[in-house]
């Protein structure tokens, strides 16, 4: 009989390691050992543990190839079940598999990126492409479009002083998106009071959804309160309580909470929670990526669904058409996504 639902003590068992060593590893703990990280890599995909499970959904023999080679995927971390970069490195390996090409995954801990090394297992001389997820560091995005090798990044930093990156660029429309979601909740409830979460600096799409949250804030005549707003470094959502204490010293919350992506959505909702505040009823909110699905809140937050199964068909399509044309310029390319109006922007009593 398969076991359903793999655990981090069932890859420890496997290997005969500690479960803290395997945590460690999974959540990209500084540090540990090239041997022991590739161990529990593996092993964890070989058992299909959460999203590892999504690169195994289909058969090897069923790949059709057409020429030999490899992509490498550098991810600045594991990304949980519901992010949408794991949607996105599920299709991107099939439909790398369909070109003939294989796809090896470069996990990053935060001292390789700031001190520019490359993991001591990836040689150059030996992918034909590089691709980026969740890698939002200047230097370190900088030092790899400068080995020669065709780039793609799944978004990219912020920084408007800096020279464009000799990259490839996919992303996700989002300031017009996030203004007509938000503008549509404005025009059909009279609200004076709306928080934006999400660090603006986080990421180009992250600042151009603030962007369409200030649009919208201004077609209906409202000033940004900085009060209803939690703007921090990306790096303060991920300690615990931070959203309990953060909405618990505001002087008042807001009526609607815009937050930067459905999994900001989901620790604001269970923060407010706490607060025994209930959302359609007490409070509103939305999000961003459409990335809940597997979970209750499917029918009932509003968001923007990302197709994040194009995304990495896209991304293939990029590097493919750039590997065979080598002369052709590097490209920023956005994907429209389809706003979701659903019952957490709605009031009930």
């Amino acid at each position: 009989m398969i076991k359903e639902r793999i655990t981090v003590q069932d890859i420890a068992d496997a290997l005969g390691l500690s479960r803290t060593t395997v945590s460690k590893v999974l959540n990209g703990a500084p540090n540990m050992p090239e041997k022991t990280v590739d161990k529990v890599l593996n092993k964890a995909k070989e058992l299909n543990y959460k999203q590892f499970s999504y690169f195994n959904t289909y058969k090897e023999e069923e790949a059709h190839f057409t020429k030999g080679g490899t992509f490498a995927l550098f991810a600045n971390y594991i990304p949980e079940q519901f992010h949408i970069a794991s949607s996105i490195m599920a299709c991107l390996e099939q439909k790398m598999r369909e070109y003939g090409y294989s796809l090896t995954i470069y996990m990053l801990n935060p001292e390789d990126v700031n001190s520019l090394k490359l993991p001591q297992n990836f040689h150059p001389d030996k992918v034909d492409a590089i691709l980026g997820i969740e890698l939002f560091h200047p230097e370190y995005s900088e030092m790899i479009c400068s080995l020669g090798k065709p780039v793609l990044f799944f978004d990219s930093f912020y920084a408007p002083e800096r020279e464009p990156l000799n990259a490839n660029i996919l992303l996700m429309e989002s300031r017009n998106s996030t203004f007509q979601m938000l503008n549509n909740i404005l025009k059909n409830n009279q609200l004076t009071r709306i928080g934006f979460i999400g660090d603006i600096n986080h990421c180009c799409s992250f600042h151009e959804r603030f962007e369409g949250f200030k649009n919208a804030l201004a077609a209906n005549n409202l000033d940004i309160d900085s009060s209803f707003c939690i703007t921090e470094n990306d790096i303060q959502f991920h300690n615990p309580g931070f959203f309990y204490r953060a909405f618990s010293n505001m002087p008042q919350l807001p009526e609607l909470f815009f937050c930067a992506n459905d999994l900001l959505a989901w620790k604001a909702i269970s923060a407010l929670k706490q607060l025994n505040k209930k959302i359609s009823r007490d409070i509103l909110i939305c999000g961003f990526d459409d990335t809940l699905s597997a979970t209750p809140m499917d029918n009932t937050l509003t968001t923007v669904h990302t197709p994040s199964r194009e995304m990495g068909i896209m991304a293939a399509t990029i590097l493919m058409t750039q590997i065979n044309n080598p002369d052709l310029p590097v490209s920023t390319t956005y994907l429209n996504g389809e706003i979701k109006m659903r019952s957490s922007s709605r009031y009930v009593n």
